[in-house]
């Protein structure tokens, strides 16, 4: 795999978590549970996004799979 794919999918992956912490703050400053609850769910959502493009990333970056497997992870 190309240094730029990896690249660009790891600029993605902390696209994702910075989307997962804008959410929650969102939710921490909001009264209203309806709202609370559609953002929740957006944000989970996100989370499952980082979740997808960390497994693609541990399937195309040798190193980073070991890293990950190091670790128990």
């Amino acid at each position: 795999m190309d240094n730029k794919t990896l690249k660009n999918l790891r600029e993605d992956l902390v696209g994702e978590l910075q989307a997962i912490n804008q959410y929650q703050e969102h939710i921490d400053e909001i009264d209203s549970e309806e709202v609370k609850k559609i953002l929740g769910h957006i944000r989970d959502d996100e989370k499952e996004h980082f979740a997808e493009l960390t497994k693609i990333i541990r399937k195309l970056d040798e190193t980073q799979e070991e890293k990950f497997q190091k670790e128990e992870l």
